[in-house]
Order: C-alpha cells, then sequence, then structure tokens
C-alpha cells in the first residue's frame, strides 16, 4: 500500500467506508457498486509517474463513474484515480470551474 493510500478512510478497490469514519453513510451507497471494489487498490494509487492506464480502464467501465468523480471533487481528493480521472484532471477540472456533474 503505497504512502498516500494509507491515509485515505476509503479508497477504489476497497471494500467501502471505514465505520464511523464519514458522516452520511448514505452518501456513499455508489460505493458498493463501483467496478473498482473488485480489483487491485494499488492500481488506482499508481507511484508518481506510474500509468493509470489500468485503473482508468476499469473506471470506463463503471456505472457509478459520475458519482464517484463528483465524490472526489466534492472532498477534494488529491490523490489517486476517482471516476477514471488523475489528480492532475481534477487540480484542472477545478481551475477551469468545471464540476463533476
Amino acid at each position: 500500500m503505497s504512502r498516500q493510500h494509507a491515509s485515505l478512510p476509503w479508497s477504489p478497490g476497497a471494500a467501502g467506508p471505514l465505520p464511523g469514519v464519514l458522516a452520511d453513510v448514505a452518501e456513499m451507497d455508489w460505493m458498493d457498486l463501483a467496478r473498482c471494489a473488485e480489483t487491485d487498490p494499488e492500481s488506482f494509487f499508481p507511484d508518481k509517474g506510474g500509468s493509470t492506464r489500468d485503473a482508468k480502464a476499469v473506471c470506463r467501465g463503471c456505472e457509478v463513474r459520475r458519482k464517484c468523480l463528483a465524490y472526489a471533487m466534492d472532498h477534494d481528493e488529491r490523490f489517486g484515480i476517482w471516476g477514471g480521472t488523475s489528480e492532475s484532471e481534477r487540480r484542472r477540472m477545478r481551475r477551469q470551474g468545471r464540476s463533476a456533474a
């Protein structure tokens, strides 16, 4: 597990949020449907300069991709692939004033 990934309460590829970590668990229901929950979480948190191709391929076929991206944008996720986007892609979206919707 990467250093960045270890500090997150939940991450793509994990079984779900840890009890008591997030106040509104209902908001997290989409995570149960995420395709990444069935894959290796390490691919969603590549080392600096590592490939994001495999994680993004998983995201492309995921039915909750938009909700995942919205979560990442709403919670300012700074590490990993969320909703098929990298940290730098989400940062660019924020600068351009774009939302995940």
